[in-house]
């Protein structure tokens, strides 16, 4: 349980300490060259989901960012599935989460201000939060699929060191 708070604690700091900077920093929709046009600094709020999907639906998504964190606790504690950084990942995906959570709850959108392309395809700007969930639902999607192809549960190896 360690690693998964540390990490989800790392997650949301690291998410909010930039949210803040960013703010301070930038005005609304000022975009600032990091790495030319490949990586960008831009200050936007997206009051949807991923790729500005659903805009309007604040409640909605408070609300499934509070069952995500509902069902990270659950199988923590149950401890159903334990596999090598299992803990970690389900911190990253908790961490991620409350990030976001904050700021739909205090602000009624997500700060997004981080930006990637090349000219006009850009992916569409995101953040720490969700840089930590991406990469925990990631890891979490590949540890299930290599134990399912290794003939194995997921929850079949204990991790070490809890």
């Amino acid at each position: 349980m360690n690693r998964c708070l540390a990490s989800a604690a790392l997650v949301v700091l690291l998410d909010q300490v930039s949210k803040a900077l960013i703010r301070s920093q930038l005005a609304l929709g000022e975009t600032i060259p990091v790495l030319g046009d490949l990586v960008r600094l831009r200050y936007v709020h997206n009051a949807g989901a991923a790729f500005g999907l659903f805009q309007g639906s604040r409640i909605f998504f408070i609300i499934v960012s509070l069952l995500s964190v509902a069902v990270v606790i659950y199988l923590i504690v149950t401890g159903r599935y334990r596999f090598r950084g299992s803990r970690i990942a389900f911190g990253l995906v908790m961490g991620g989460a409350i990030g976001n959570l904050i700021d739909r709850v205090w602000m009624k959108e997500v700060v997004d201000f981080i930006d990637v392309g090349i000219g006009y395809y850009r992916w569409p700007t995101f953040n720490v939060a969700d840089i930590g969930l991406t990469l925990g639902v990631l890891y979490l999607a590949a540890s299930f699929m290599a134990a399912e192809w290794g003939g194995r549960g997921a929850d079949s190896e204990p991790e070490e060191g809890r």
